[in-house]
């Protein structure tokens, strides 16, 4: 998706991460690669890491997981699931903007 839209790796995930923790259902770990690209957690949230722990932090306790435990384990997941979802969805930068105007509606 880098190259069809220009985007850095962080901003894609922050993105997919949204997308995914929204969802209704836990992502499962076992469906998803443990070998991929490692980002630094303040590479890939910047200065809203905090933010972006409170979210996953409040995901985890609505999912009924331990946040200390499960934290990075499902951080990995909802970014999966969240890339999956985006994949086929975004073939330009145009799409991916039109996509945040869709969520901004919901």
């Amino acid at each position: 998706m880098k190259s069809r839209t220009g985007l850095t790796p962080n901003l894609l995930a922050r993105f997919a991460l949204c997308l995914s923790i929204k969802e209704k259902s836990s992502p499962n770990p076992k469906e998803y690669d443990k070998d991929g690209s490692e980002i630094e957690p303040s590479v890939l949230f910047g200065e809203y890491e905090a933010l972006y722990l409170g979210l996953m932090r409040n995901r985890l306790e609505k999912d009924e997981k331990n946040v200390e435990e499960d934290l990075n384990e499902m951080t990995r997941c909802h970014i999966n699931r969240g890339v999956i979802a985006l994949t086929p969805r975004i073939q330009s930068l145009e799409d991916f903007y039109e996509l945040i105007k869709e969520e901004r509606n919901v």
